[in-house]
């Protein structure tokens, strides 16, 4: 092959970015399927260190590899499906240690086992990174064109995924992928070196394998006290089903289901033949657990649900034949709760696409008794979404436990943000509410209340922007009496005086509950709950939260992590107690990854300006081009999770904020590498671009997003249109800065293109890092802003063209 012919060089650029970011977002996936989130994210931010590596190795071998085009670059392809097959294969079948750290040195001796293993994902893109840099830094080769077709790749990869994973699930995808840019490479290169073709054969006999043993390969092996982990030593796993939101496992229950072992017998009830009936539970990426109850169509099969938690709602209401909004289906234990208590209706909306598949299809003969009931319309889709884009009321809208600890494919840099739980979700609850009506939100709590109380204090928030005068008058809680599962119940009108003694009375008869809070029992002050909503006054109120030495503040849609408890100041409390109470895991695992970047800083920076020097080689304002390429690294990732985040609930599924937004900012951004040549000509230098994005950021912050919320109820694809035409000027402003600098450096200082490509990585790496905790601590709003100044600096940064580069010299 001469990578001469554009045609051939920009195809390798195009399918090389395409199955880089595929398989990144697979192993998004993949990650939380083994860990928690947030163990995930460290993970997933470490991938992006093989493209910062990739630099280092093209700045020591980068004539070598413009030598031996072909060779290179097909055996880079097949060193990426080796790595990409062994990393995977390692990862499931790993040590996976345990599932959730409970004291600060048990969750730092896991981060530091989990990042070895973190690093091995590191290096099948490191391959990618050789192949993009190597074509980027050729001088033979137009740098916008091969960028240009590096982000349409890029973008085709992000709109490809969700599909894949559905039809194919997330194994067969990386293997498919691997296959891919194997074939394309080496029918687009035709390498002549022996070495070459060995690896390429070695490369397809892995493939082959992978898919003829597939299940071995890929066997997850489950952390230490997880759901998964005992199913797995009893063979009680049963399907396994991806979906680009979660992975659902649907495994048996061993009985006899004894409630006082349980953690949780709030769930369970005392009725010992309803207890034969728990017979499969349905798991959210081994951690969130919903229970699937055989039922065999009549009420005698669900009697003892009465005594459950569940049913808090049902036994306050007065109103007979309740409309019922369910949101979050999991195993139907939420239905079969209303059709215990006669509904007139019930809408249930479930966003994961595979667990409605196993509810009506897959399993279908299991659930077909309450899929099949007239009153039931299952609806696949996002609850929020749901509720702002239908004009219907309910008498009981019930949510219970609704999340899976993990963050979102469009969302993989981030902390389980979570849009059910904000003041304006509770506002919306409220708003579909009818007079009487009830909202029944129950979650897990810890002994020091947070998580509900977190609740507590967002829905005393939305009821006083609704204008509600006493809150407290509007809540009740129902809790097991060790705390551990916690029941909101909140109304528009006040709790009767007979609706509290029915509640009241239901409790008294359960030795797993007891009412919490309640307006005859708020002055008592005798639980956390209890002592809130007896102050009844904002100002108070305030002072409780910020006194409060967890953070329990309303949360809102600009600051959607609800379950992020944590301040800085916990890294070293003062308080001896909550050294063991909180593990600030954001706050660590900011502080790990800016040492592994530091380390990484060294390798990628200063190393390679050590070996240019060695050899008489050296490039003029070397410090403003590293904060040049550092500056589009960051700024780039923090506009794009900003995005992300922003668009994600106007488009009313997490899958479409990867699907739309990601794919339309990279093309963007491809399409304005392409004509990054005239856009400077035209703004004479790059710095006027950065003014550029200043002000159209700037323009749809302050005179469009705030109308989106109104535009919700639009067709989708209206809304996509909306969000394409509000990213592609973004993104057409954002293609325009790293090809303009390459093509700047190329002419005479082409051994530094591969140093300059290797800091963007590096800054890649940290910036999903950095964005999450300042997303996190001061708002997605802030995040976007700040890539402002951001891109102000970078313009700054780049040197005349007439004044930067020094010819190399020996």
């Amino acid at each position: 092959m001469r990578l001469s012919q554009k045609s051939r060089a920009e195809a390798l650029a195009f399918l090389t970015a395409f199955v880089t970011l595929f398989v990144q977002l697979l192993v998004s996936r993949m990650v939380p399927a083994k860990l928690l989130n947030n163990y995930a994210f460290l993970v997933i931010s470490l991938t992006m260190l093989g493209f910062a590596f990739s630099g280092v190795i093209l700045s020591w071998r980068l004539p070598w590899f413009l030598n031996n085009l072909a060779d290179a670059i097909t055996s880079s392809a097949a060193l990426f499906v080796l790595s990409t097959v062994g990393a995977a294969a390692i990862f499931y079948h790993a040590d996976a240690g345990t599932q959730i750290a409970f004291t600060r040195p048990q969750f730092i001796i896991d981060l530091m086992h989990w990042i070895p293993l973190s690093l091995l994902f590191a290096i099948p893109f490191a391959f990618c990174g050789l192949i993009l840099g190597v074509l980027l830094s050729s001088p033979d080769l137009p740098t916008r064109r091969i960028y240009c077709f590096d982000l349409l790749g890029s973008a085709l990869g992000a709109f490809t995924v969700i599909p894949a994973i559905t039809h194919l699930g997330v194994e067969r995808s990386v293997v498919a992928a691997c296959a891919l840019l194997l074939a394309g490479a080496f029918l687009l290169t035709l390498p002549a070196g022996r070495l070459c073709r060995m690896l390429t054969a070695g490369a397809t006999l892995v493939l082959l394998l992978s898919t003829a043993f597939s299940d071995r390969l890929f066997e997850m092996t489950y952390p230490k006290g997880s759901l998964l982990a005992a199913a797995q030593q009893h063979m009680a796993i049963e399907h396994v089903a991806w979906d680009p939101v979660a992975r659902i496992e649907v495994t048996r229950i061993p009985p006899p289901l004894n409630p006082e072992a349980s953690p949780f017998p709030s769930l369970l009830g005392e009725n010992r033949i309803f207890l034969t009936r728990f017979k499969r539970m349905l798991t959210q990426n081994n951690y969130a657990f919903a229970y699937a109850v055989d039922y065999d169509g009549t009420k005698e099969s669900l009697r003892g649900i009465e005594e459950t938690i569940y049913s808090a709602a049902y036994h306050a209401t007065s109103v007979p034949l309740p409309q019922v909004l369910v949101i979050g289906v999991g195993g139907g234990f939420d239905i079969l709760t209303a059709l215990a208590f006669d509904p007139a209706d019930i809408t249930a909306v479930e966003v994961n696409g595979a667990t409605v598949k196993i509810l009506t299809s897959t399993y279908r003969d299991y659930f077909r008794k309450w899929v099949d009931d007239p009153r039931l319309h299952l609806i696949q889709g996002e609850g929020r979404h749901f509720l702002e884009t239908t004009d219907r009321h309910f008498d009981i809208i019930q949510l219970s436990g609704v999340d899976s600890y993990s963050g979102t494919p469009g969302a993989a840099h981030v902390f389980s943000e979570n849009y059910l739980y904000t003041t304006e979700a509770f506002s919306r609850y409220l708003s579909h509410l009818r007079n009487d009506g009830i909202l029944n939100m129950m979650r897990l709590e810890y002994a020091r209340p947070r998580e509900m109380l977190r609740a507590l204090t967002t829905a005393v928030d939305a009821l006083r922007r609704a204008g509600v005068k006493r809150p407290a008058d509007h809540i009740m809680m129902v809790t097991q009496p060790d705390g551990r599962f916690t029941a909101l119940l909140v109304k528009r009108t006040p709790f009767t005086a007979s609706e509290q003694q029915r509640l009241e009375g239901w409790t008294l008869t359960s030795r797993f509950l007891r009412v919490a809070a309640s307006p005859q029992l708020n002055a008592q002050g005798a639980n956390m709950y209890q002592v809130f909503l007896s102050l009844s006054d904002p100002q108070q109120e305030a002072d409780f939260v910020a006194n409060y030495p967890f953070d329990v503040s309303p949360v809102d849609d600009t600051r959607p992590f609800f379950f992020r408890y944590s301040y800085w100041w916990h890294l070293f409390p003062s308080e001896a107690i909550l050294w063991g109470a909180i593990i600030p895991v954001m706050e660590y695992s900011v502080i790990v990854l800016m040492l592994v970047i530091s380390l990484a800083c060294v390798l990628c920076i200063y190393v390679p300006l050590r070996y240019f020097a060695s050899h008489g080689l050296r490039v003029n304002h070397a410090p403003r081009y590293a904060l040049y390429f550092a500056g589009t690294g960051l700024g780039y990732l923090a506009i794009e999770i900003a995005l992300l985040q922003k668009f994600g609930l106007f488009l009313g599924h997490p899958n479409y904020a990867l699907s739309v937004v990601l794919a339309a900012l990279l093309l963007a951004t491809g399409l304005g590498s392409l004509f990054s040549d005239r856009i400077v000509e035209a703004f004479r230098r790059v710095r006027f671009v950065s003014y550029v994005v200043a002000a159209v950021i700037l323009a749809e912050y302050g005179f469009i997003f705030p109308h989106l919320p109104g535009l919700m109820g639009l067709s989708f694809w209206l809304r996509a249109a909306i969000v394409f035409s509000l990213v592609l000027p973004i993104g057409a402003c954002l293609g325009i800065f790293v090809p303009s600098a390459i093509e700047q450096m190329k002419p005479t200082a082409t051994s530094f293109v591969p140093w300059a490509w290797g800091i963007n990585g590096i800054f890649s790496v940290l910036a999903p890092v950095l964005s999450v905790a300042f997303s996190i601590t001061w708002g997605i709003n802030a995040l976007l802003l700040a890539a402002i100044p951001i891109y102000l600096v970078v313009g700054f940064s780049l040197p005349d063209t007439c004044e930067t580069i020094v010819p190399s010299v020996r």
